[in-house]
């Protein structure tokens, strides 16, 4: 197996969703209790990164064993030809990784951190295994968005911080982390709007399955609007920086960009708008919270 080939295995260029709330975690962390533990910060973000590479990997073999063509699960380059073991050879070590750094920053903090870890974990194999994996059903979508949006954040801010997460503190998280959330399962709906047609061959039933394939568009560009309004609504109750106001000058390039994949759903030539979107709003996120530090 090339570099070439395991990064796109993995599918390395999609990895931001997990990045993302780990970045805005961390400067919210900061912010809000000036509070920062920089190696469970890092193991934490070894492991995360680790288990989404895992899960995509795993998606990739359960994929290629259950749908009849997929002309993109595996790239050859050099005449080499990835086979379904080294698939899941690469799946299992990134999962070992993974749990290592899991448990050691579980073993740092407490039970907490053992319940989120293990939660997310079970989350990501259902998510892809099993007689009815969630990434082909209408959940797909909510699902990866809470998971990795909301639990993420979560679990950054709470190893970095130790707050008790009470009911009040993990709403307000969830709120915090809402932009996130939308923007995360965005891509996981833009995927599903590009693949519609093959979805539909290969008998996956995704949520574009149920609101066909126009309303999935107009429901796409609305939670990309609803995302910026929900920021709005954050900083006005205080739970984030009054600099988070600034947000809304990206407002235009998010929405262009948004409008640019709808209008021609290609997977290989628009779907990475929607990736583009998610690094925007991450950037921005990190950027503004910092900046109301030193208000």
């Amino acid at each position: 197996m090339t570099p070439k080939q395991f990064l796109d295995l993995v599918e390395i260029r999609v990895v931001i969703p997990s990045i993302a709330p780990l970045m805005v975690g961390l400067a919210y962390s900061q912010w809000q209790y000036a509070r920062l533990n920089w190696l469970n910060a890092v193991l934490l973000i070894v492991a995360t990164i680790s288990v989404h590479l895992a899960v995509n990997t795993f998606n990739r073999y359960e994929d290629a064993k259950r749908q009849k063509s997929n002309e993109f699960l595996r790239e050859q380059a050099q005449g080499e030809v990835i086979t379904h073991k080294q698939v899941l050879h690469v799946a299992e070590i990134l999962a070992g990784i993974a749990a290592l750094a899991g448990i050691a920053v579980a073993l740092r903090t407490d039970y907490i951190t053992w319940i989120i870890g293990i939660v997310s974990f079970l989350i990501g194999y259902l998510y892809s295994a099993g007689p009815k994996p969630i990434t082909n059903t209408p959940f797909g979508e909510v699902v990866s968005g809470i998971t990795m949006g909301y639990f993420i954040f979560v679990a950054q801010v709470y190893v970095n911080t130790r707050m008790v997460p009470t009911v009040s503190v993990l709403f307000q998280w969830f709120i915090v982390s809402l932009p996130l959330t939308i923007f995360i399962a965005e891509i996981m709906f833009a995927n599903n709007i590009a693949d519609h047609d093959e979805d539909e061959e290969n008998k996956r039933q995704t949520l574009v399955h149920y609101l066909g394939i126009e309303a999935s568009k107009q429901m796409y560009v609305f939670w990309t609007t609803a995302a910026f309004i929900e920021i709005i609504i954050a900083t006005l109750v205080g739970w984030l920086p009054v600099t988070s106001y600034a947000m809304v000058a990206l407002l235009p390039i998010i929405f262009k960009q948004a409008r640019a994949f709808i209008k021609q759903p290609v997977k290989q030539e628009t779907f990475v708008l929607a990736i583009k979107n998610l690094v925007i709003v991450m950037c921005g996120m990190t950027i503004v919270i910092l900046a109301g530090i030193w208000l």
